[in-house]
């Protein structure tokens, strides 16, 4: 380009890639490899289930309804209507997103319209940044460790353009959890006019009555908006759908700048099933509950330290630099993720996988942490 065209991109420049989890393909294709233990995505290694797997099945054999030649719901009409069911609100509360993180982003474009400023804590999801700065909003980055988000700091942080605070419960990466009364502080501190956006992406793996769900403020504070994903518990990463849940009005605005057929219909379909079965959620609560009591059990045996109270990964503290680390376990057909991007160089985000799975990552892993190779 030009310089006088490139200057037209120059807010954009500044915007950071979202930089995914290796996929396993590219590994195999990297180094050579035939087996890859893919711990790097924090996706659930126990689904789909047949029932979902059969009903997209149908979905895609197509019929006078549906089939794969047709255009799907706009409005995910059906699945919103079992998602408001299952979630005990009006239909109206209920929006649906290409993931939960499209949904962010529709939530940047309402906020930043006009410009503002984003409150996010450090260490969180980086597509609340990204979105806030690719709709035009400024992102305030607020104090947080690696085991700990500050909610005193979120709430001195707010500034008289500030639009949306954005916190997601349990925190990816660190999988840290803000407790019940941290929930109420910021739903009913923070200014009337920010919408406070929730991301609760892991909630299902926390047991019943133990997880601090934003939800049950929806009656107390108009602009709050609570995620939700089939992308973990629910095993559906690869169809990209996700659902938002708020008031009438905030909803309103968010179909306002939704895109037209956002969601697919197999991925509609596939979802009305799973919001269903609490049977198989349950299992994979268990399971992976299982899994990090295994996981912290086994790193006491080793150089390193885990933390992270929810979700379905554990954060791993080391003292190898995270790359070389991360480079170190590819080359043994193990993926996880490095965090140094996250301002943690030490630290590494490992999915909990199949007894197998984290059997595979321990055999790489417990050389080089024990200080061998």
């Amino acid at each position: 380009m030009t310089g006088a065209t490139s200057n037209n991109f120059e807010q954009v420049e500044k915007i950071p890639l979202y930089v995914p989890g290796k996929p396993i393909q590219e590994v195999k294709r990297e180094f050579g490899l035939d087996h890859i233990v893919k711990l790097a995505s924090n996706e659930n290694p126990w689904g789909p289930t047949s029932a979902v797997k059969e009903r997209i099945l149908k979905a895609v054999n197509g019929s006078e309804d549906e089939g794969p030649g047709f255009y799907p719901v706009s409005d995910g009409f059906y699945l919103r209507q079992a998602i408001a069911g299952y979630r005990g609100v009006n239909l109206n509360q209920v929006v649906l997103g290409n993931g939960s993180a499209e949904i962010i982003e529709m939530a940047a474009k309402a906020c930043f319209i006009s410009g503002g400023s984003a409150i996010i804590p450090r260490h969180s999801f980086a597509i609340g940044g990204i979105a806030t700065q690719t709709a035009g909003g400024r992102v305030i980055e607020t104090h947080a460790t690696a085991t700990e988000v500050d909610v005193d700091a979120i709430l001195k942080a707010i500034q008289p353009d500030t639009r949306m605070v954005y916190i997601a419960n349990a925190n990816n990466p660190t999988g840290v959890q803000i407790e019940l009364d941290g929930i109420v502080r910021l739903v009913k501190e923070i200014r009337g006019d920010i919408l406070v956006v929730v991301d609760q992406a892991y909630a299902e793996y926390s047991s019943s009555g133990q997880f601090p769900d934003a939800v049950g403020f929806l009656g107390e504070r108009e602009n709050l908006l609570v995620l939700h994903t089939f992308s973990k518990i629910y095993a559906l990463a690869a169809l990209r759908i996700g659902y938002g849940l708020s008031n009438e009005r905030v909803i309103t605005l968010l179909e306002r700048v939704r895109s037209p057929f956002n969601t697919n219909h197999i991925a509609q379909v596939a979802a009305e099933v799973a919001v269903k079965d609490l049977e198989f959620v349950s299992f994979c609560r268990e399971k992976n509950q299982k899994a990090r009591d295994a996981f912290f059990a086994e790193a006491k045996k080793h150089r390193c330290t885990a933390s992270g109270n929810a979700g379905n990964f554990v954060l791993l503290e080391t003292s190898i630099p995270a790359p070389d680390f991360f480079r170190d376990l590819l080359k043994k057909s193990v993926i996880i993720r490095p965090m140094h991007g996250y301002g943690l160089p030490h630290h590494l985000r490992v999915s909990l996988g199949r007894p197998e799975e984290m059997e595979a990552f321990w055999a790489a892993a417990a050389p080089m942490l024990d200080g061998g190779h």
